[in-house]
């Protein structure tokens, strides 16, 4: 009797037993954790200029937007942007700030693998004074602007070569006048104050944060906003190289995603944090920052095309650009358009 009971009983357990190991043999698999695929970081060089035009940049590197895009972002300085080209074209560096110059067109002119791909800065007529053009106080107090005549034969500093020649000439162009009535000198920023207390300059082309320096010192007064010669004119714009142009585009859109998000901070203002961030890169004290005019930045990234073209072809005039290109070969807006997608 015992060993029928038990009998009985090992058949009851091993079955059970046997059942459930069928069950749970037929059931499905438990789901694996997915860890979603890490983007590949990639390092770039980008040439920025410390000023505060390049507020965006200085932005997107601080609060890590760069970083969120999987990118490592080294900043190369230069005294000017112009010397940027060279490094874009043989693709020592990726990305730069600079402006439209004529050693842009004409490096594009040339066959250089270098295109805008978003506005770093543009002249809003109803924004306040990024550039302008200063005059000395005795000078400036008998020739206003309205009597341009009276500027023939005035001592100016400008480099003449660029956009703010440009400018100039769209102002003396109302009395028949060019550069070539004018004393043309281009005084380093440092040496302007000095020049116009010692009335040794009449006229200043010159920006941001030396409008406000030069104002600070009593010696100048804004003769002219640059905003109301040529109102929207790109004066700033960001520059991709062959590294960016002929690599993997995704490379390019993650960065113009970050720079815009940096864009869209910087668009808030004069913030204690976009204050702190702007002169940490730029070494400027943060009064002289948040006295100084911040220029206008297109959120969605958007060049005034044209007046790069307007501009160009006065240099076409001047004999400085070779010969005019069309803005399919200067600009390229797919890349922040996709990241604004």
């Amino acid at each position: 009797m015992y060993r029928k009971t038990g009998l009985k009983f090992f058949n009851v357990f091993t079955w059970c037993a046997l059942l459930a190991f069928m069950l749970q043999a037929c059931a499905p698999a438990a789901p694996t954790a997915v860890t979603p695929t890490a983007v590949k970081t990639v390092k770039l060089k980008a040439v920025v200029l410390p000023y505060t035009s390049s507020g965006p940049l200085f932005i997107a590197q601080d609060e890590g937007y760069f970083t969120r895009q999987g990118l490592e972002v080294e900043f190369v300085r230069l005294d000017t942007g112009g010397g940027s080209l060279p490094l874009l074209e043989n693709g020592e560096v990726d990305v730069a700030a600079s402006g439209p110059t004529v050693g842009l067109l004409n490096a594009i002119g040339k066959g250089g693998r270098i295109r805008i791909v978003a506005d770093k800065g543009n002249l809003d007529p109803s924004g306040c004074t990024f550039m302008a053009f200063l005059a000395g106080k005795n000078w400036g107090a008998s020739h206003p602007v309205s009597d341009t005549q009276g500027v023939a034969g005035a001592r100016v500093s400008i480099d003449p070569t660029n956009f703010e020649a440009f400018m100039l000439e769209k102002i003396l162009a109302k009395s028949g006048l060019t550069l070539k009535d004018l004393q043309v000198q281009d005084i380093a920023p440092p040496s302007l104050a000095e020049a116009a207390k010692n009335q040794a300059v009449d006229l200043i082309s010159i920006g941001e944060p030396w409008v406000t320096r030069l104002l600070d010192t009593g010696e100048v007064s804004i003769w002219q906003p640059d905003q109301q010669v040529a109102p929207n004119l790109q004066f700033g714009v960001i520059l991709f190289g062959k590294n960016l142009l002929e690599g993997d585009p995704q490379v390019g859109m993650r960065f113009m995603k970050a720079y815009l998000e940096g864009v869209q901070q910087y668009n808030k203002g004069k913030t204690d944090r976009n204050v702190e961030i702007l002169a940490k890169y730029t070494k400027l004290d943060p009064d002289l920052l948040r006295r100084a005019c911040w220029p206008t930045m297109a959120a969605n990234g958007a060049v005034n095309m044209d007046s790069i073209l307007a501009f160009q072809e006065w240099a076409v005039a001047k004999g400085l650009v070779e010969k005019e290109i069309d803005a399919a070969q200067i600009w390229d807006g797919e890349y922040a358009s996709q990241a604004l997608k």
